[in-house]
């Protein structure tokens, strides 16, 4: 019996020395890769674990160690059988020298139920801004970014841009369809006579010939611009934006003989049958369309008074010296 209590003293004694020597071979060092940090840097903290075969950890690591934010934690990664990798991530985000606290990690050993713990030592590290060179003007740190238009951005603005173009011009139109309406249109008389400018443009029309040509469409548009642009230079009608009924019924508005409006209506009528129904004149009628158009004009024409010849008074009496 005793011989048998002797042995469990010395079997109890071999295995608290072995787990003991076991426990020794338990350590955990930190190291950084530097010692002096920007504010705001990102701060790997590295630990080396030391223990037996099969050790399980259990980092006690908080969000905040002293003045450092934790913030990332990484795995735990075996380097061999007695030695594992692990670590985190901390910052500081105001300057000066802080240290950072130990780390405390849980160990589990197979076949000792006793929950040990290691703790890495603290860490001096200095943390500090920028240095500023007061002697240099103020710059940005880069230059701006310049980012290129998509298309779809290009298309946008080109719709924009399109849709207030037309917005002004069926404005614009409207604007001035409305002056005339109410009697307001502003005429600002041509630098020469009407009739002038009329008889210049239908004689360089003729020599054009252009019906000689075959180019009916392009005569009868050409004659009818000319003695409608004739008629709001004449009498300040907007002939050249109106229909045919349009210009007829301003020109009954004005002191014109009804021949005038006879013949106006029969030059008008035919150029829209030409150009708007296809309709093909004889050739006679091409050559009274410019006769008819060198008409109207004479009718038409403003008669300037004639100067009273210096020395006679308007009853003719020769006024001597």
């Amino acid at each position: 019996m005793r011989v048998r209590r002797i042995l469990i003293g010395i079997v109890w004694l071999l295995q608290a020395g072995f787990l003991s020597a076991r426990a020794q071979q338990l350590t955990a060092v930190a190291s950084v890769d530097s010692t002096s940090y920007l504010v705001g840097d990102w701060i790997t903290v590295h630990v080396d674990l030391k223990h037996p075969k099969g050790a399980t950890f259990q980092p006690e690591l908080p969000d905040t160690l002293g003045p450092f934010i934790v913030v990332n934690r990484l795995p735990f990664t075996p380097a061999d059988e007695g030695r594992t990798s692990t670590g985190f991530v901390v910052a500081k985000y105001d300057s000066g020298t802080a240290t950072l606290p130990s780390v405390r990690y849980l160990c589990t050993i197979p076949g000792d139920t006793t929950i040990r713990t290691v703790e890495t030592a603290p860490l001096t590290l200095s943390v500090h801004t920028l240095a500023i060179d007061t002697s240099k003007g103020i710059k940005d740190l880069k230059p701006p970014l310049t980012v290129p238009y998509t298309l779809e951005e290009i298309l946008t603005a080109t719709a924009v841009v399109l849709a207030v173009a037309l917005l002004l011009f069926f404005g614009y139109r409207y604007y001035r369809k409305r002056m005339q309406r109410s009697g307001k249109h502003v005429y600002v008389p041509p630098p020469r006579q009407a009739h002038v400018i009329a008889l210049e443009e239908l004689g360089l029309l003729k020599e054009r010939k252009l019906w000689q040509q075959g180019k009916i469409k392009e005569y009868y548009s050409a004659v009818t611009e000319i003695v409608r642009r004739y008629f709001e230079n004449r009498y300040g009608i907007p002939a050249l934006e109106e229909t045919t009924d349009e210009i007829i019924g301003g020109l009954q508005r004005v002191p014109v003989r009804q021949q005038v409006l006879q013949e106006m209506e029969k030059v008008l009528r035919r150029a829209d049958l030409v150009k708007f129904a296809k309709h093909q004149p004889a050739l006679s009628e091409h050559e009274e369309m410019m006769t008819v158009a060198y008409a109207v004009v004479e009718m038409t024409k403003a008669v300037q008074p004639q100067p009273t010849p210096a020395g006679e008074t308007e009853g003719g009496t020769h006024v001597g010296s």
